[in-house]
């Protein structure tokens, strides 16, 4: 049975919603210790000596350092509220930790949500200046702790042209990707630079598409225009084909006959 810390139930909890609940139980047990004080002074809190009594704020200030279990004793408790006291430190001490954990585990859950949803088989389609077209073939897939991005480019034959790697260097996911790429092939399009990925959510609100721009750092006059979408289960089987065979044609003829027509023209 998962803990109440446990990682799946932090990643649905926001932490704004951590945040007020915490000021919420803050806020509830000064207003306790308040009704307390009001019905029962015996029991209630007890101020420093010749000081006035006790007005709102120092119910909501002796309730705030109580759950922080820092207890400076200026104001204390007697009779009930000893047990209250004591329940709500307990419950501080939750809810301390509860806050701390989401805080550490951010990243952590930030790179599951990065497996779940980024990692997958996508295909581009690439307009080149020349008015070239290629389709590439990428896997993007976490290796080494780290999202990294492998990509094979084939012409319109099916004949493989390029082939790269690239490892993520800046993460807005789900909006942008940015990978720092090097190519295999020394003379390719694409040698070595950066490539920026702009996602767009499907009605699932998973991303399905993206488009894509090119910095490269040897060849900086290399502007395609690039649109990729998510490999859909059905279409799996050409995936493969590119990824683990040398004859692409089908698979090639395939996405071109699905894509292109969605590409727009390139820059003259």
């Amino acid at each position: 049975m998962p803990s109440v810390t446990s990682p799946l139930l932090l990643d649905r909890v926001p932490f704004w919603l951590i945040l007020a609940g915490t000021f919420a139980v803050v806020a509830a047990f000064g207003g306790i210790y308040a009704g307390i004080d009001h019905v029962a002074p015996q029991h209630g809190l007890v101020g420093p000596p010749g000081e006035p009594p006790l007005a709102w704020y120092d119910y909501f200030y002796f309730s705030l350092v109580t759950q922080a279990t820092v207890g400076y004793g200026d104001i204390r408790p007697v009779g009930w509220s000893r047990l209250v006291s004591s329940i709500h430190a307990i419950a501080g001490i939750c809810i301390t930790g509860f806050l701390v954990a989401k805080i550490t585990t951010a990243a952590i859950s930030r790179y599951r949500i990065l497996q779940k949803e980024a990692c997958d088989y996508w295909v581009d389609i690439v307009r080149h200046r020349d008015g070239r077209i290629e389709v590439g073939l990428l896997i993007m897939q976490w290796r080494d702790g780290a999202l990294q991005l492998s990509g094979r480019n084939f012409n319109t034959r099916g004949i493989l042209v390029d082939s790269f790697r690239a490892v993520l260097m800046e993460d807005d996911w789900p909006q942008i990707l940015t990978f720092r790429y090097t190519s295999d092939e020394a003379t390719a399009d694409y040698v070595e630079g950066y490539i920026s990925m702009f996602f767009h959510a499907s009605h699932s609100g998973m991303p399905s598409a993206f488009s894509a721009t090119v910095r490269d750092q040897v060849k900086p006059d290399t502007k395609p225009v690039i649109r990729g979408w998510r490999v859909l289960p059905a279409e799996l089987v050409h995936a493969h084909r590119l990824n683990e065979h040398p004859d692409g044609v089908p698979a090639v003829e395939y996405f071109i006959q699905k894509y292109l027509p969605r590409l727009p023209e390139g820059p003259k």
